[in-house]
């Protein structure tokens, strides 16, 4: 799915050339599962602008994803609450409120396209920790 910026296999980010026969991917199945089923989490909803899904930001020239991290077990119910908090996706982060809220950390990674139309993939950059 190319969740993982470790499956971005751009010439330009490989010291080979990536359709080489002996240079394989590196997707790890199970991880993209998880995150497939984790899915759920995000509520989406259709609005005059398109589809919205809790965790993107569109901003002038990417899309970007953000996510929590939190310490304490937490119900689906709770889950779904935080990644819907509008506090994640404000240009100044509230850090007192956020940690009250149990977030102890949040990262953001960019959507980008690789190649061009019709033949492009869609990957992930490297997370940033805000």
């Amino acid at each position: 799915m190319r969740w993982d910026p470790v499956e971005d296999r751009r010439y330009a980010l490989m010291d080979r050339d990536p359709t080489a026969s002996d240079n394989k991917s590196r997707t790890v199945w199970m991880a993209n599962l998880l995150a497939y089923r984790g899915l759920a989490l995000f509520f989406s909803a259709a609005t005059l602008r398109g589809l919205e899904a809790a965790g993107w930001i569109e901003t002038k020239s990417n899309q970007v994803f953000t996510w929590p991290i939190w310490e304490e077990p937490l119900s689906r119910e709770v889950i779904q609450s935080l990644l819907q908090l509008q506090e994640l996706y404000n240009a100044e982060l509230d850090r007192s409120q956020l940690r009250a809220r149990g977030i102890v950390a949040i990262f953001r990674s960019q959507r980008i396209q690789v190649g061009h139309p019709p033949l492009y993939k869609i990957n992930f950059t490297p997370a940033n920790s805000l």
